[in-house]
């Protein structure tokens, strides 16, 4: 059965198509699709379906559509029951692939996937399908209710961003002038979104057309500046760089043949394939190009394929030796010279002798030559012919600096294979039937074996052979019994141990230890700083064994001064710590690098967060960062690192550590919104609790109370805040108890509770006067919750001119705006905006987006309101932040509203309603309540903008919001 949602509604099986003719049942069904296998409560059910005009019989009539629908389902798929009934609502019975929006979903991250691995041909093929299973307007036949409409929008969102990813792709395969034609339409429709305009540059000028493409800069810039007064953004800044610079792509009768037959199952390496096709000789000089990676990443694959593909090229003989890491070049110029027709007798003994004859042998012929697995330049200098017609192809394990340096070879670094092309090697050597059985476990397998085709290979072919075996049961042994060991041909030893103990025992003494050491590096890379670290030894020393490693491809240095090992030289490093070090010295090293990671985040959060209330004991290191820039870009590349230095360290009951680093992240964490804070919280405090020190459990408390208030998990926050502040009265920690006394207050002026709130600022006042800048702050908000504008303007004023922060900005604009003083509130918002933007706080942007939308749409020109709001409201999308992307419903709300667009503006607001619920904010439910009483009023619906106003009168008179209730009472603007 096939669900389509992408489109017009409808249900298909086969050839047989499920006539819907009731919109209210097309509604149903939508419903229980957006979110298969899920219950749906019948109050959402009756919200889709009916809309605000439900009528009291509603709940009846759904349990009738409901009947009907299960009924005509039945009849299409006989036997099956689809929709159930479950405590709490209905849900549908869905699976994999049967919803088009799920197919979507799964290409468009494919497609992705495909482009950042730069397959551009995969990911426009991909994300093509993706787009093509659009039939129009998502829930095209659905009867129009706002909650109809605003899944729909919703759904438009993704696939404008796949529209995106699909030009860019197509533009890397060279359809420039048929893009940049789809690109025209698309800024036309969206006039605003920067990331089309960067693409529509770059296909102008990948079509010759330069002028255009700067010509289009102009247009948006202007654009920009009149309308969001902003400048342009990073993508569009590094278009306009790349279009200025120019910087976007366009005989003897002896014929040897000597190349290998080249391995089955190749995939991938387009760019490479491509590069070396750009090398091909013009007649101006012979070319050398040298591939080169670490063992098994396929650098003989690449040359002896696209040596194929290219021998026509060369019609006067094609060379091949295999140089194994020490053949002598004299030897193998005996026998190229031979092949050439060369008699044995007339061959020089002498090395020089013999490579000056071989060049004069090639003279005047088009050969290729390819030479593989070269140790160093000295090995492949005498096997260098001079002709213009002539090529050579060199591979080894290390970089080959010489011969880039002195003899001109352009280098090709071969990385690990996209996880797609993985994927396709490891299908072509188990056979493609059996991958499409266990589709997980063969992507799984192929990251299992770090991606490397020589691995793929030899796994593929242990399954092959053995047509019972699961591939989810080979992965299992692999993993069970080592991958290394277990990647063995015809039961011999290891093929990549023993291509690696050649590249390892080729190293002196004190790289080899760097090496073993970087086994036990926790994260997924690492820096010359911290392995200086690791290693016990100054930078210098750590940055030259580094650059060996990198020579011998044994590390890669994937970004300037950051380097990561493979998922198998990782687990090889790791093994030889664990037989060539003594237990002692790892242990050492690994503390080592902990206190470097602690030391580091401690000096940044010195400089970043300075406000958030952490243990004083770690002693950071001073000078390790010279600006608030550099601390914020370390802290930005190292986040993961430290991540996985918290689980290391916890996982080795290094509690003291784990606290310490912990509480060093907690302020990037809370303005960052980690993905991982939660989880190095509860960490935190797991470790704290073994330490068992009241003020360090304490502090761990109000970590994990900070994090739960961020995501507006209130109770749970309010919970550990008490805990906390009963563990610091304890300890007698007067700055411990102020912080949490003003943490609470917050969660409860957050939560409503405004008296509540009012209290424990009063109490942390009567210990500390002066107070901290986040309760001053916060106390602004107290006094524009009750409707006391001017003292919160003087509050958010004294703290703008303190901190320059465009946060305190917008809350100074946003007072402002809130009482009708549009011309003191635009100059702050569009401050608030243009730093927010230089910083890049797309948060605080959407924020003072918002405000400049509600402002524009009280001084009267609602066009630009709307777009203002809209922009918000996407950067808030962009940020997971629910606080902003209600800020943006309700500022498109009153934006629409000023313009007419009352169905539209209704959209808008029942968003910003459902997100204020959710998250429990009743200040903003109560503005959202009485956004949407007004725009009932404008449109004439008297009755329900008088429910709606009435249930804001009801809730602000409830909590206090005193300026609120006053607004219910006055008339609609």
């Amino acid at each position: 059965m096939e669900f389509l949602l992408l489109g017009p509604v409808e249900v298909r099986s086969g050839t047989a198509h499920l006539r819907l003719s009731s919109r209210r049942q097309r509604a149903l069904l939508a419903a229980l699709l957006l979110t298969p296998n899920v219950v749906v409560s019948p109050a959402r059910l009756v919200e889709v379906i009916w809309g605000e005009a439900a009528p009291p019989s509603a709940p009846a009539n759904l349990r009738t559509h409901v009947a009907q629908l299960r009924r005509q389902l039945a009849e299409l798929e006989p036997g099956a029951r689809r929709i159930h009934a479950r405590a709490g609502g209905y849900l549908i019975e869905a699976r994999p692939d049967e919803i088009d929006l799920e197919r979507f979903d799964r290409l468009a991250v494919t497609g992705r996937q495909a482009l950042l691995a730069g397959d551009g041909k995969v990911a426009a093929e991909t994300l093509g399908r993706a787009l093509a299973l659009w039939r129009g307007r998502p829930l095209a036949n659905l009867p129009a209710t706002a909650a109809t409409d605003g899944e729909a929008h919703r759904l438009t969102e993704p696939r404008l961003a796949v529209v995106e990813h699909h030009c860019r792709a197509r533009l890397d395969l060279g359809a420039c002038s048929e893009v940049a034609g789809e690109l025209h339409r698309l800024v036309a429709d969206h006039p605003l979104r920067e990331r089309l305009w960067a693409l529509l540059m770059l296909a102008l000028a990948g079509a010759g057309q330069q002028a255009a493409a700067l010509g289009a800069y102009d247009t948006i810039r202007s654009r920009l500046a009149a309308e969001l007064g902003t400048e342009p953004g990073s993508d569009l800044r590094a278009a306009h760089l790349a279009v200025l610079r120019q910087a976007i792509p366009v005989t003897s009768s002896v014929s040897p043949a000597q190349l290998p037959r080249a391995a089955a199952g190749f995939h991938g390496r387009h760019a490479e394939l491509l590069a070396l096709d750009r090398l091909l000789p013009a007649g101006d000089g012979s070319r050398l190009a040298v591939v080169v990676g670490t063992a098994g990443v396929g650098k003989s694959d690449l040359a002896i394929q696209w040596a194929h593909r290219v021998r026509d090229r060369f019609p006067d003989g094609q060379l091949y030796a295999d140089l194994h890491g020490s053949a002598r070049p004299g030897l193998v110029l005996g026998r190229f010279l031979r092949a050439l027709g060369v008699p044995a007798r007339e061959i020089p003994d002498d090395v020089d002798e013999a490579a000056a004859l071989f060049r004069s042998v090639l003279a005047a012929k088009a050969v290729l030559c390819v030479l593989d697995d070269a140790l160093d330049a000295e090995h492949v200098r005498p096997l260098l012919p001079a002709a213009p017609r002539c090529m050579v192809v060199a591979t080894s394990r290390n970089r080959l600096d010489g011969l880039v340096a002195l003899d001109g070879a352009h280098r090709l670094a071969l990385d690990v294979l996209g996880a797609a092309d993985a994927v396709a090697v490891l299908g072509a050597a188990i056979g493609p039937e059996r991958a499409a059985q266990e589709p997980a476990a063969t992507a799984a397998l192929a990251e299992t074996c770090a991606r490397l085709p020589l691995a793929l290979r030899i796994t593929g072919a242990q399954i092959r052979h053995r047509t019972g075996r699961r591939v989810a049961d080979h992965l299992a042994d692999l993993r069970d019994h080592g991958v290394l060991d277990s990647l063995t041909t015809d039961g011999d030893t290891s093929a990549l141990r023993v291509a690696y103990d050649l590249s390892y025992e080729a190293l002196d003494a004190a790289t080899r230890r760097t090496f073993r050491l970087l086994g036990l590096v926790p994260g997924p890379d690492t820096t010359v700083p911290a392995v200086a670290a690791l290693i016990d030894a100054p930078a210098s020393t750590a940055a030259r064994q580094l650059e060996r490693l990198a020579l011998a491809h044994l590390v890669q240095e994937h970004a300037p001064g950051r380097y990561r090992l493979h998922d198998l030289l990782r687990g090889y490093a790791t093994e030889r710590a664990r037989t060539d070090c003594l237990e002692d010295e790892r242990d050492m090293a690994t503390h080592a690098l902990l206190d470097h990671y602690l030391a580091r985040t401690a000096a940044a959060a010195d400089i970043l967060y300075p406000f958030v209330l952490r243990m004083p004991e770690t002693e950071p290191q001073r000078s390790a960062f010279d600006s608030a820039e550099s601390a914020l870009a370390w802290l930005s590349a190292e986040v993961h690192n430290l991540v996985a230095a918290i689980r290391r360290a916890h996982a080795g009951k290094h509690h003291l550590l784990t606290w310490q680093l912990v509480d060093a992240l907690r302020g990037h964490c809370m303005t960052t919104w980690l993905a991982e804070a939660p989880e190095l919280a509860r960490i935190g405090l797991e470790s704290a609790e073994a330490l068992g020190l009241p003020d360090v459990r304490a502090a761990a408390h109000n970590n994990l109370a900070a994090t739960h208030a961020l995501r507006y998990e209130f109770p749970s926050a309010v919970t550990h805040f008490q805990a906390a502040l009963a563990l610091y009265r304890t300890a007698q920690v007067r700055r411990g108890v102020t912080g949490v006394l003003g943490n609470l207050a917050t969660v409860h002026l957050d939560a409503g509770d405004l008296d509540r709130a009012d209290a424990l600022f009063a109490e942390a006042a009567a210990l500390d006067p002066l107070g901290s800048a986040l309760r001053r702050q916060s106390l602004g908000v107290l006094h524009e919750y009750r409707g006391r504008l001017t003292e919160a303007a003087t509050a958010y004023a004294d703290r703008a001119a303190e901190s320059h922060s465009p946060h305190d900005l917008v809350l100074l604009a946003r007072v402002h705006a809130r009482g009708g003083d549009y011309d003191a509130a635009l100059p702050a918002a569009e401050e608030a905006a243009q730093h927010a933007r230089r910083s890049g706080d797309r948060c605080t942007e959407a924020y003072a987006l918002a405000v400049l939308g509600t402002i524009h749409a009280g001084t009267g020109d609602p066009e630009r309101a709307v777009r203002l709001a809209g922009t918000a409201l996407e950067f808030a999308r962009g940020t997971g932040v629910p606080g902003a992307e209600i800020a943006g419903h309700a500022a498109l709300a009153v934006s629409l509203l000023a313009a007419g667009h009352h169905q539209r503006a209704l959209v808008s607001g029942h968003h910003a309603l459902r997100l204020a619920r959710r998250t429990g904010t009743r200040f903003d439910e109560c503005e959202a309540l009485i956004t949407i009483g007004r725009i009932h009023h404008a449109a004439g619906s008297t009755a329900q903008g008088d429910h709606y106003l009435g249930s804001a009168r009801q809730l602000a008179e409830t909590h206090g919001y005193h300026g609120l209730a006053g607004a219910v009472a006055e008339p609609s603007p």
